[in-house]
C-alpha cells in the first residue's frame, strides 16, 4: 500500500508575484529523510473550448516567450483569489476574446502535480455572444481562427499543436460523446 509522504519543515528560498520556490524536508514511507522541491500553492487555472453555432471551433496562436515560439492554445488563465472555476473561466474567455457563452466543465488535471497542486479546469461554451466593454489585455497578443473537429485533429495530427494544456483539452473535448 502506497503511503503518504510527511513534511517535516518548508523553507521559501525564492520569491517573485508570479513564481515561488519551497524546499522541504519530507519523511518517507520508509523512515528516510530527503529535501523536496516544489512552488507551494499557485492559483488555479481554466480553459475554454468555444463552440459556434456552425460547429466551428475557436483556437489561437499566441507567442510564447520560454521556447521563443508562436503556439496554438485555446483561450483561458489564471483564476484570480476567491473566484470559482465558472467565473474565472468566463472572465478570461471574455478577456481574451470579446466573447462569453454558456459554459459547462469537462474536466480538470494537474498541471506538474510534481512540483505543484495547481489544477486547470475545462470548459466548453456554446451559445456564444459579444462581452459588453470588451477591453483586451495589453501584454497578450492573439490570432485567431474558428476551425472545424476535423481540422484541429490534423493540426494535432502533423504536429502543430504542441501545448499540452491545448492538447489535454482536446482529449477533455474530443471524448464528450
Amino acid at each position: 500500500m502506497i503511503k503518504k509522504w510527511k513534511t517535516l519543515s518548508s523553507k521559501q528560498v525564492f520569491s517573485h508575484p508570479r513564481h515561488n520556490v519551497f524546499i522541504d524536508e519530507v519523511e518517507l514511507p520508509d523512515g528516510s529523510k530527503s529535501d523536496y522541491l516544489h512552488f507551494g500553492k499557485m492559483n488555479d487555472t481554466a480553459m475554454v473550448i468555444a463552440v459556434d453555432n456552425d460547429g466551428k471551433i475557436l483556437i489561437q496562436k499566441e507567442y510564447s516567450y520560454p521556447p521563443n515560439e508562436i503556439l496554438y492554445q485555446f483561450p483561458g488563465g489564471m483564476l484570480n483569489d476567491g473566484e470559482s472555476p465558472e467565473q474565472g473561466a468566463l472572465r478570461e474567455f471574455g478577456e481574451e476574446t470579446g466573447l462569453t457563452g454558456d459554459i459547462k466543465q469537462i474536466g480538470w488535471m494537474y498541471l506538474e502535480n510534481r512540483r505543484k497542486s495547481q489544477k486547470m479546469y475545462f470548459f466548453v461554451a456554446n451559445n456564444l455572444s459579444a462581452v459588453d466593454n470588451f477591453q483586451k489585455d495589453p501584454q497578450e497578443f492573439f490570432e485567431e481562427f474558428w476551425l472545424t473537429k476535423q481540422e484541429i485533429e490534423k493540426l494535432i495530427k502533423n504536429n502543430k499543436v504542441r501545448n499540452y494544456t491545448a492538447l489535454a483539452g482536446w482529449a477533455f473535448y474530443s471524448n464528450l460523446n
